[in-house]
């Protein structure tokens, strides 16, 4: 399966506002600081690929669009199997293009495609997508190595069938007993419908009797009906015309109360009429009087003018004062103005000096900051800066020496090995020997002599072996216990480079400190900020002076319109002082003196002003009760008429009516109605039963049926449930057979390659399947010089080998010709030695493999890279850029 990325494009996506991704053949690396946006890239090739899978994540869009975006965009370009595929994906568009002809356009179709013709989702996620930390844990990890395998391997997968098919078995037995209750009821039900056939005929039979009952009664009862609906309508007729009559002698009682009322009103109103009519010949009388009061008063009204204009020619004159006084001031103002103009430029001279030490001692304060902070630091380690300098020594020291010890104790590991073979190869000759003629070395026949000298040579040599081992393993223990003693001081090791850095940094700020006169830095700041005060404060009096200047203009405007209303004033009272002269009067005295004689007259002028308009309102309401009068003895007239011609037909069905009769009919016919209604309910609950019956014998025939066809199905159910315990056994088979071919296939694949790995030091690995408390373990061992040891037994960098070996290994087993690999930050937690053999690794063993990708913030892996590609972020947006070739 050929698979060679090409190229994507990413728009909005995470921290990628707009990047483009070009891929070659080899080892691409993709390098950065962290948090740049670099494993954004393979995040987005996977989200190209899969987006639309049923397993994958809901609301991704939404999460992973970039911050202030409306939506996100991205193109994967690919080759596979010699075609060319585009995939593009948007929020309302997605497509597919096979050598540029679209042929999938649905998110769910593209995602479908992916996972039958390239990578199925979880191939691509667990064989050939190492993440971070995830090369060694497939190797120190038991639950990591066991899921792994079992995903990958396919077992899940054939485990879920199983299931499946385990839960439909359930569901065949669970409806074949269903189908054989329900054929053991055939007798019951047969009995039933017989019973209910029997049922069926007898109220079929009743039913019949009740309904020619029925029709007698009805025929009976439509006869007596009509006579009853006559007398009873007479009746009614009689009752309504007596409360008719009832009613119209009332009415006419209330129609002549009425009248009387009206005449009453009539007389009152008139008697009203005639006191008005005297009130308004005095209201004439009264009416000259009135309106000499009326002028007068509004005469008066001027006195309150003159008094308002006196006011105002007083207020504006004194205004008219101060706007003078003002005036007088200008030439002050001016002068003040220049002499704080000439003090500001002086000021603002020194303040621009005194800034810059102003400033130089704001950073020496942040400085002094700084070196307190930095002291704080090394003051809560609990180290002086001698004793951080000599640790640091040790450390380094320790460092050189754990690599020498590290090398030692694989050499002596690999010698007490040799001993071991040597010492195992000699007890099996020795064995081998016993009793033998022919030497197991040479081949030659040996006497007993010779035996003996054999056998002393050997023990001999035994002899010595045990001692040369035990000389190692003295070692051994020795070296181990001087490694744990180094790792423990380089434990300490990223506190006391942190310390050392902020010791650096410590001896950095004392260094720009060094030469400061900070007293004198100290004073010259605390005069800029008096001197910037006082700056602010001429300031602000100036433009309040230069405001006052500005008002001047303004203020001898304002004082020629106030001249202008002082004439205006003095006009308006001589107009008003004319006026009253001529008036007849020579003041506002003789005009008050003659209103308080007119007082007395207008008051009752105005109490008597309102009576033309009562005058007129009583003679409406006189005639309006005169005709209302009239109208009613009209009505009284005709209603004594009705009485008269109801009285006359009242004794007239008087006559044709007999109570007696008319309550003997009564009972007749309610008698025959309640018999009428017994027989239809009668009748109406017969039906009913009846369609009970039929409604249980149809259910019970149905059920006849149903007994049948459970007959039928129970056959096919039995077929069925045979079918699927064969097909469960063959499942179980071949899970079976699948897990043990698999396994046996990937550790061939990993032990291979790790041997090529170790350059043939181990001759390969074995996967041990163990089961412990009822609980199945796949242990790894790997060999060395023919026997079994553990993974422990590895150093760290053959353990990443063996890792890496091993994920290759079930990529090589998926997917047959391994094309692509992609590592996501492969070096963080491994140490000096580990990242010194992946970046080997990859540079002599990953390069068989036609395509790889790399993301990572280790400058050093540039070093195995063909290609490299610089994601770095400025202002919140990933940039991406060609850095160069590698070095192959």
């Amino acid at each position: 399966m050929s698979v060679r990325l090409k190229r994507v494009e990413i728009r909005n996506f995470r921290s990628h506002a707009d990047s483009v991704v070009e891929f070659n053949s080899g080892i691409n690396l993709i390098i950065g600081q962290n948090g740049a946006g670099k494993s954004s890239i393979l995040e987005a090739v996977f989200a190209a690929l899969y987006l639309g899978h049923p397993s994958f994540p809901r609301g991704y869009r939404q999460v992973n669009v970039r911050i202030g975006a409306s939506g996100m965009e991205l193109r994967l370009e690919f080759d596979h199997n010699g075609r060319n595929y585009t995939i593009v994906r948007k929020d309302r568009e997605s497509y597919l293009k096979e050598d540029g002809k679209i042929i999938a356009e649905k998110e769910s179709e593209i995602a479908r495609w992916v996972e039958r013709n390239v990578f199925p989702l979880h191939v691509y996620r667990n064989a050939l997508y190492i993440r971070q930390g995830e090369i060694e844990t497939i190797i120190t990890d038991e639950e990591t190595r066991n899921r792994l395998l079992r995903k990958v391997l396919g077992i899940e997968d054939l485990e879920r069938a199983e299931e499946n098919v385990k839960e439909t078995l359930r569901e065949i037995r669970r409806r074949k007993a269903e189908k054989e209750n329900l054929a053991g009821r055939e007798r019951e039900i047969k009995e039933g419908i017989v019973e209910y056939e029997g049922k069926l005929r007898e109220t079929t039979g009743e039913i019949t009797r009740l309904r020619d009952e029925l029709s007698r009664a009805r025929k009976e009862l439509r006869a007596l009906e009509k006579e009853y609906t006559g007398m009873k309508s007479l009746k009614e007729e009689m009752v309504r015309l007596e409360k008719t009559l009832v009613e119209k002698e009332r009415r006419m009682e209330g129609v002549q109360e009425l009248i009387k009322n009206y005449e009453k009103q009539v007389e009152e109103l008139k008697k009203e009429l005639d006191e008005l009519r005297r009130k308004e010949e005095r209201l004439k009388e009264l009416e000259e009087p009135a309106k000499e009061y009326e002028r007068l008063k509004g005469l008066l009204k001027r006195e309150d003018e003159l008094n308002a204009v006196k006011l105002e020619r007083e207020r504006l004159r004194e205004r008219e004062k101060h706007l003078r006084d003002d005036i007088r001031r200008e030439k002050e103002l001016r002068k003040k103005l220049e002499e704080l103009k000439a003090e500001y430029r002086k000021l603002n001279e020194e303040l621009k000096r005194l800034k810059k030490s102003a400033d130089e001692y704001e950073r020496a304060k942040r400085l002094l900051g700084e070196r307190d902070k930095y002291l704080n630091e090394l003051r809560r380690a609990g180290l002086t800066r001698e004793e951080l300098r000599e640790r640091l020594k040790k450390l380094d020291s320790a460092k050189t020496e754990l690599e020498g010890v590290r090398e030692e104790i694989v050499r002596v590991k690999n010698e007490l090995s040799e001993l071991i073979g040597r010492e195992n190869s000699l007890r099996e000759n020795l064995r081998r020997l016993e009793g033998a003629k022919i030497c197991p070395l040479c081949r030659r026949p040996i006497e007993e002599h010779d035996e003996e000298e054999i056998k002393l040579e050997y023990n001999s040599e035994l002899e010595r072996i045990g001692k040369m081992k035990g000389e190692l393993e003295r070692r051994l223990k020795e070296l181990e216990g001087r490694n744990g003693k180094l790792e423990a001081i380089l434990k300490d090791e990223r506190r006391l480079l942190t310390l050392s850095k902020v010791l650096s940094l410590l001896e950095e700020v004392e260094k720009r400190l060094e030469g400061l006169d900070l007293e004198k830095l100290r004073g010259e700041a605390e005069a800029f900020e008096e001197v910037g005060k006082r700056v602010v404060e001429l300031r602000r009096d100036i433009l309040n002076l230069q405001e006052d200047l500005d008002k001047l203009e303004g203020v001898r405007k304002e004082l020629e319109k106030i001249e202008k209303k002082l004439e205006a004033l003095s006009r308006k009272e001589a107009e008003v002082t004319a006026e009253i002269k001529k008036s007849g009067f020579s003041s506002f005295e003789e005009i008050k003196e003659r209103l308080s004689k007119l007082e007395k007259p207008y008051e009752e002028y105005l109490s008597l002003r309102d009576v033309p308009k009562k005058v007129e309102m009583t003679e409406r309401k006189v005639s309006k009760l005169e005709e209302a009068r009239s109208a009613k003895e009209r009505e009284l007239e005709g209603i004594r008429r009705e009485l008269l011609k109801l009285r006359a037909k009242v004794q007239k069905l008087s006559q044709e009516f007999s109570e007696e009769v008319f309550e003997e009919t009564e009972r007749n016919y309610r008698s025959l109605l309640e018999r009428v209604a017994g027989l239809e309910k009668s009748v109406e609950g017969g039906e009913k039963l009846l369609e009970e019956v039929r409604r249980h014998l149809d259910e019970l025939k149905e059920r006849l049926k149903e007994i049948e066809e459970a007959k039928r199905e129970l056959a096919t159910l039995e077929k069925l449930e045979k079918e699927m315990k064969a097909l469960k056994d063959k499942i179980t088979k071949f899970k079976a057979e699948e897990e043990v071919r698999g396994l046996a296939e990937v550790e061939r694949i990993a032990g291979e390659t790790f041997s090529e790995m170790t350059k043939g030091k181990y001759q390969g690995i074995k996967i041990i399947r163990e089961k412990r408390f009822k609980k199945e373990r796949l242990l790894i061992k790997v060999l060395y010089q023919g026997r079994e040891v553990d993974v422990d037994f590895l150093s760290g960098g053959e353990r990443i080998a063996l890792g890496l070996a091993f994920r290759l290994a079930l990529s090589l087993y998926k997917v047959g010709n391994m094309e692509l690999l992609i590592l996501d930050e492969p070096t963080p937690f491994l140490d000096e030695e580990r990242r010194r053999k992946l970046i080997e690794i990859i540079s002599q063993h990953l390069r068989k493999i036609p395509q790889v990708v790399i993301v990572s913030h280790d400058e050093e892996l540039k070093d195995a890279a063909d290609y490299v590609i610089r994601v770095t972020q400025v202002g919140g947006r990933s940039r991406v850029e060609v850095e160069s070739v590698g070095a192959y």
